[in-house]
């Protein structure tokens, strides 16, 4: 059975500074050909599906890979467990891809979204990235 793709799409990235929210970027996912379960390590070989993502602002150049969070509950592999989304996950209100520095999630719109214990992130569109060292967007799938 093949899974249907979510992932991929044009997405705009809303940015807020200083309380002011725009469009900064235009980021384009695509699906692209499986991992070779030769070049990856154990632990991932759960999943092999892969996409590519690409600013549009900083062109190919910063083309990423991306995947999605590992989980694989008979082997204690859950990527989610760290921000507490297991059970959404399960439930099918939480899907993650991962590139390394940054991680895109999908839930359902007009949802306030959990990280830890304190820390709260309202999404309108249900879809969000989070950059480390730069902080969490908001995307806009627009196709």
């Amino acid at each position: 059975m093949t899974e249907k793709d979510i992932w991929s799409g044009t997405y705009l990235v809303n940015e807020l500074n200083n309380g002011v929210s725009g469009i900064t970027d235009t980021l384009v996912v695509a699906s692209m050909k499986d991992a070779d379960p030769k070049g990856i390590p154990v632990k991932e070989e759960s999943d092999m599906v892969r996409w590519s993502l690409i600013s549009k602002r900083d062109g190919d150049k910063d083309k990423a890979t991306v995947r999605q969070f590992s989980f694989d509950g008979e082997n204690d592999r859950d990527a989610y467990k760290e921000f507490g989304w297991t059970e959404l996950h399960k439930e099918g209100k939480m899907n993650c891809i991962d590139g390394g520095h940054f991680f895109i999630c999908q839930t359902q719109p007009n949802t306030s979204v959990t990280f830890g214990k304190d820390e709260k992130y309202f999404t309108k569109t249900g879809v969000f990235g989070i950059w480390l060292h730069y902080g969490i967007v908001e995307l806009q799938k627009i196709n």
